[in-house]
């Protein structure tokens, strides 16, 4: 039977079992590959095993559509160093022990909500509403290990609305890898440009020498946030979908006008002939279908 390879998107495990629930899901129980741990009292590295602990679940990146889920028992260890050895539970990288969600399907979430709402992402993820908040929030108080980064040549400032009517926001700031693939870097509580500008301050110099390009939407709280802070040699674009909101609009308000006067001054049944094709206006001519053209 032909196979083929999915990425899991975490590090440092190995996958004992996959298998798939009758709910339709699939379950990944997977072992750490990462040996030893830090202690919990003295911080000294510790590396002599002692089981290991209850067994967790966190929601995963889909696959093939199916909600997924990584199944592990985290490794334990204990402290040779402090008088009564206690036992530390080991920590890794690819999930926070606050969460029940992997880092990566955190990552997913809050890029779901650029130019969406909470309430959107919710129904679509099946997830409730105040799970998606409780993601925002986690990322909000998070600080940024600029250490990882060498470059941040693209920066991506969008806002996410928490609700329908765009009344609470927050600030998502992304970059594009080498790879192609986008990382987020910070979630801002609001969209005020003191806020922005404080956080392109905290980037470090050797870094924020390093940005080229930075897209935004037309908002000019972070345009001049940007501005001040990294002066004028950056480039700062407008994203695309703003951009194509914007023509639109003025495509839907031309259509609406052009059908009020056609519909006076045409009869019924030639008017009737239009049904559907001022429509042709707002696509995308890639989307349009053979017989449209």
């Amino acid at each position: 039977m032909d196979r083929f390879e999915i990425p899991l998107d975490i590090e440092d495990v190995k996958i004992e079992a996959v298998e798939f629930t009758p709910n339709n899901e699939i379950m990944i129980t997977v072992t750490s590959t990462v040996e030893g741990t830090h202690c919990r009292c003295c911080g000294k590295k510790i590396t002599a095993a002692y089981g290991c602990g209850r067994e967790i679940t966190r929601r995963h990146l889909p696959i093939l559509g199916k909600p997924t889920y990584i199944r592990i028992k985290p490794k334990r260890y204990q402290c040779p160093y402090c008088g009564d050895h206690p036992t530390t539970t080991q920590q890794v990288s690819w999930y926070d022990a606050r969460s029940p969600y992997t880092k990566a399907y955190e990552t997913h979430v809050l890029l779901n909500l650029v130019n969406s709402t909470v309430v959107d992402v919710s129904i679509k993820e099946g997830l409730g509403y105040e799970a998606v908040q409780g993601i925002i929030d986690r990322r909000v108080s998070e600080k940024v290990d600029w250490s990882e980064f060498k470059e941040l040549e693209q920066i991506g400032i969008d806002e996410i609305a928490s609700k329908k009517g765009h009344k609470d926001f927050f600030t998502i700031v992304t970059t594009r890898l080498a790879t192609g693939a986008l990382r987020v870097l910070g979630v801002l509580e609001g969209r005020e440009k003191a806020t922005v500008k404080k956080f392109f301050s905290s980037i470090p110099k050797r870094l924020r020498k390093t940005i080229r390009v930075v897209c935004s939407d037309m908002y000019e709280g972070y345009i001049n946030a940007v501005k001040e802070v990294l002066g004028k040699k950056v480039q700062v674009v407008v994203d695309r979908f703003h951009v194509a909101k914007l023509y639109r609009q003025g495509l839907d308000k031309l259509r609406t006008k052009e059908l009020k006067r056609l519909k006076k001054e045409l009869p019924e049944a030639d008017y009737k002939e239009f049904k559907g094709v001022m429509w042709l206006l707002r696509k995308n001519p890639a989307e349009l279908k053979p017989e449209e053209l």
